[in-house]
């Protein structure tokens, strides 16, 4: 009988234990799961001090089941019952309260998991009103035109000759990365601009082949925003341009001041070669990242504010580096 009934206590402490996991495991901030022993000693036995090992007749190693013999303590000063102290396990469950959980009132009050977290909150947005409008007008000029065209362009050209054209464009931007690395005083930067001009634009035929990078001359990501952000400038606040995305106040002057020495703009007949050379530069790099920008689309609850936090930590970057 007492066998059935320590096993029945068993299998009831086991379906305790395994029905309260679960609830525990869901409410991890609030639940307090305490399990501790608690010992009542007995105060009946207390060792002497003032024993001294002669007054201990030691056990003999040699001699079989001999007994230590203590004659300052006798039997009948030491129980058994002294010798055990009592102890009980308390087990304390706190469950939290109903209006301890807390839900979000609507979907906007869900946390972005995607989004950017670093100077997330450095960023200036006084116009979201607008660059929300503005975002989304863009939004759709992208997947009305910009999507299906970047689409066909990338079906129908060859990755190798994209990378051709990327690299013809790239080469051509040498004299403002040359002039925003002299201003910032870089002169390794500087170097670099030069040496990789002057390998790729001869032996790379105009640009077409990368051979500096092939030879371990990395390129540089330079242009006139960096150079007010190097003197101190500050970002300004974050502004969507039609067409052309994300910005800062203080991008936008460096836009305007780089314009004058993008090759689209110096070396174009009239407007119209300008802006198709533009164009095809544009959907030239976007046909290597279409699918990311999908993709990004699909896994941010709050596209806008990824590609803004995106967009303030990659300048800060290139600032900063």
């Amino acid at each position: 009988m007492n066998v059935y009934y320590r096993d029945l206590i068993k299998i009831i402490f086991c379906l305790l234990f395994f029905g309260f996991v679960p609830v525990v495991s869901a409410y991890d901030d609030e639940v307090t799961l305490t399990l501790e022993k608690v010992a009542h000693p007995s105060p009946s036995f207390q060792a002497e001090s003032d024993l001294d090992w002669r007054d201990i007749n030691w056990k003999d190693p040699f001699v079989k089941n001999s007994k230590v013999k203590n004659p300052r303590i006798s039997k009948s000063s030491v129980s058994a019952n002294s010798l055990k102290s009592d102890s009980e396990m308390v087990f304390k469950l706190k469950m939290p309260s109903s209006t301890s959980i807390t839900q979000p009132e609507s979907f906007d009050d869900l946390e972005d998991p995607f989004a950017g977290r670093l100077n997330a909150a450095d960023i200036s947005d006084p116009f979201e009103g607008y660059n929300r409008y503005m975002f989304g007008l863009n939004e759709d000029f992208y997947e009305g035109l910009m999507r299906p065209l970047v689409r066909e362009y990338r079906d129908f050209v060859s990755e190798d000759t994209r990378i051709g054209i990327s690299n013809i464009f790239n080469n051509a931007m040498a004299p403002l990365k040359l002039l925003s690395s002299l201003l910032q005083g870089d002169i390794a930067k500087s170097a670099r601009v030069i040496n990789r001009t002057l390998i790729n634009t001869t032996i790379g035929l105009g640009g077409i082949f990368d051979v500096a990078s092939e030879l371990g001359i990395d390129d540089v990501n330079e242009d006139l925003d960096q150079v007010l952000g190097a003197y101190g400038v500050p970002t300004g606040p974050y502004v969507v341009i039609p067409f052309f995305g994300p910005s800062y106040v203080r991008n936008i002057f460096g836009r305007a001041g780089g314009m004058f020495l993008s090759p689209t703009f110096n070396f174009s007949p009239d407007v119209g070669v300008g802006a198709t050379l533009t164009l095809t530069d544009q959907v030239n790099d976007t046909s290597f990242i279409v699918d990311d920008i999908d993709q990004m689309g699909e896994s941010t609850i709050d596209k806008y504010e990824s590609i803004r936090d995106f967009y303030g930590q990659y300048r800060d970057r290139l600032v900063n580096e």
